[in-house]
């Protein structure tokens, strides 16, 4: 067996035995938490819970954001474990690690998952041009919000004050109450003994990056109308890109999409239709028709990633 010398490094037992697991397409780390040490195994204390791990996702930003102007974008965050996380807080960051933007999640989560609870967040977009990476950020071991109804002292309601005594806290016909004796030294019965109240459990803090393109405020508006060709009926759902803008047609068909001057690639895609692809060159607002033709053997898949 060595023996320690004098100048070798110290461990740190802090992060010994932590582990990263990678949640959501993001690594996610717990943060540093209580754990056990001998005297809680000497004293027969079963060790803290290791928190629960958890993970975060954003969607719904547009494409391109118009620079030094405001857009929403939605955060959702996860519990492996299923818990709730209503009201809970996420925070947006941008490269420089400063705070652009928080929102609560949801009451419920959202439709269509078990445990998904999601929050809308308003940001303001930077003033440059160009892409920019930020993160959405959850903190695990933040505190619970409130519940329902709770007095929060400092938010606009003052705080109760405890009496200062037993006599102060009693009725005025009940200041001199008879105080029964205590009962006789030994174990007490069993429906005399408390159990401690359950703690919520703890959670690990996770984040996630999602990036962005802002761009020049746009000069002109172009109107795209699709119909499918065989019937002419109006083709709602489609979705509409008109080189980094995009849209998507509505119930009549069509889709008014803002870009500036130039040269642009048009694409347009409807699942059971062929893809259309063509180029137009924008110097004025500009209606354009397209036509879809049904299929029944397109691969759709091929067509679903967007970047």
């Amino acid at each position: 067996m060595r023996t320690a010398k004098s100048g070798d490094p110290v461990p740190d037992v802090r992060t010994a035995g932590r582990r990263e697991t990678v949640e959501g397409g993001h690594v996610t780390t717990p943060d540093d938490g209580p754990h056990a040490t001998t005297s809680d195994a000497r004293r027969g204390e079963a060790p803290e819970p290791a928190p629960h791990p958890t993970s975060v996702v954003v969607w719904g930003v547009p494409s391109p954001v118009v620079a030094n102007r405001r857009f929403v974008a939605k955060a959702g965050v996860k519990c492996a474990a299923g818990c709730p996380l209503s009201g809970r807080l996420v925070v947006v960051r941008n490269e420089a690690g400063a705070d652009v933007g928080h929102g609560r999640l949801g009451a419920a989560p959202e439709p269509g998952t078990s445990a998904l609870y999601a929050a809308e967040v308003t940001l303001d977009a930077p003033d440059a041009e160009g892409v920019h990476a930020w993160t959405a950020a959850f903190d695990g071991a933040g505190p619970d919000p409130a519940p329902p109804g709770a007095v929060v002292p400092g938010e606009g309601t003052a705080p109760t004050h405890a009496a200062t005594s037993v006599r102060d806290a009693l009725p005025a016909h009940e200041a001199d109450p008879v105080l029964e004796a205590a009962p006789a030294r030994g174990a007490l019965p069993k429906s005399a003994r408390t159990r401690p109240q359950e703690a919520a459990p703890a959670h690990a803090s996770a984040a996630a990056t999602f990036g962005f393109r802002t761009v020049r405020p746009p000069e002109h508006r172009v109107m795209v109308t699709v119909r499918h060709r065989d019937t002419e009926a109006p083709v709602a759902g489609a979705e509409v890109r008109v080189g980094i803008y995009r849209g998507r047609t509505g119930a009549g068909g069509q889709a008014a999409i803002e870009v500036q001057a130039g040269s642009y690639a048009l694409y347009v895609r409807k699942a059971g239709c062929a893809p259309h692809n063509d180029t137009v060159a924008v110097s004025g607002n500009l209606t354009l028709h397209v036509t879809l033709e049904s299929v029944s053997d397109t691969d759709t898949d091929e067509d679903q990633i967007w970047m």
